[in-house]
């Protein structure tokens, strides 16, 4: 993995992370009621610094909210676990920052808070992991496919629309699904085409995706409104 893509795929969390939580975004009353530990943070970006003072605490009450609809919470917990994904990363001479932010993002929706109530951030480390070197064993190469080529009935412009509208996901990420699942780009197209890196466009594209698909009742609801 180049420096330039680990470069890009940083600067574009960071990007949206600061979008998402720029400072003056008080923390919800939601995240203090559910975690009095976050007491002493009072904006959203200094929550990933309170996670030190009691990770499987805080964690837990952030999966649970984002288990509830609370899609910050759940980017909360992506912004803590980015130090230990850039940290794997380094290791793997094959996935990049990119692959394992996409699947920590998999596994912070799917993580089973009543049933692993402990170690937490290990377990979602090694979850991710997990992740990645199965999709590599899946793989025919060891370059990531295309984007484009892994087609998605779910994506179209009347759902990027009703995403969009109902806050499941942002422009940014409304304008990378349709420009490689609706106009049929590649990862490397669309890259060029949004002035990104390939493993940026994929990732926004997996977390998008996976956006969708968990609100997808709500998109259906929408569209039939």
């Amino acid at each position: 993995m180049t420096a330039e893509h680990w470069q890009a795929t940083a600067r574009a969390w960071d990007a949206e992370w600061e979008r998402l939580a720029p400072p003056g975004r008080t923390v919800p009353t939601a995240w203090l009621l559910a975690c009095p530990v976050l007491t002493p943070a009072t904006w959203v970006c200094e929550v990933a610094d309170v996670v030190r003072t009691d990770p499987d605490a805080v964690l837990l009450a952030l999966l649970r909210l984002h288990r509830t609809g609370d899609t910050l919470a759940g980017q909360a917990v992506l912004r803590a676990m980015t130090p230990k994904a850039v940290r794997m990363a380094a290791r793997d001479a094959e996935a990049g920052l990119a692959d394992y932010l996409a699947a920590l993002w998999e596994r912070i929706a799917t993580y089973p808070v009543e049933r692993r109530p402990t170690r937490v951030a290990a377990n979602l480390a090694l979850d991710a992991l997990k992740t990645v070197k199965s999709a590599r064993a899946c793989r025919p190469t060891h370059a990531w496919a295309p984007v484009a080529e892994q087609h998605d009935p779910l994506v179209g412009d009347a759902v990027l629309d009703a995403g969009l509208r109902l806050g499941v996901i942002d422009a940014q990420t409304r304008r990378t699904l349709a420009c490689v699942y609706v106009e049929g780009h590649s990862s490397a197209d669309a890259a060029r085409e949004l002035g990104t890196s390939s493993d940026a466009v994929r990732w926004r594209c997996s977390k998008g995706v996976r956006a969708l698909r968990a609100h997808a009742g709500d998109l259906v609801a929408e569209l039939v409104g």
